[in-house]
């Protein structure tokens, strides 16, 4: 029997989805995606096109995206082209990845919606 994290998706460069994506395991969008995705790994590709919230344990993105990101690990790769707001763990950027918006940085035991602790 497969194990749920050896599950790949693709959504094709010809394909476009417009809405709100929920899966399991792991995503290589290489299409256009307007809306909201929600899962576990996912890795976009270099002519990918995404405009959308997205919230994953994983995200590597080679092409451009705009919107709202809340991830466990982003990476950008060198053809990345990312514009939004960012909330994640850890954050990767390779030389000549672009990255235009703001980055938040979340610990591990700290929920995004926790507000942060004052220092004395």
């Amino acid at each position: 029997m497969k194990r749920q994290e050896d599950q790949i998706s693709i959504i094709n460069r010809d394909s476009r989805l417009e809405g709100q994506l929920h899966f399991k395991g792991h995503l290589i969008v290489e299409g256009t995606i307007d809306g909201s995705i929600d899962g576990e790994s996912i890795f976009t590709e270099k002519n990918s096109r995404i405009t959308a919230k997205i919230h994953a344990e994983s995200l590597t993105i080679a092409g451009f995206f705009s919107g709202e990101i809340e991830a466990g690990t982003l990476k950008l790769l060198k053809t990345a082209n990312v514009q939004g707001h960012i909330l994640c763990h850890r954050l990767v950027i390779d030389e000549g990845g672009i990255l235009n918006g703001s980055v938040k940085f979340i610990s591990a035991d700290t929920s995004p919606e926790s507000p942060p602790e004052k220092q004395d």
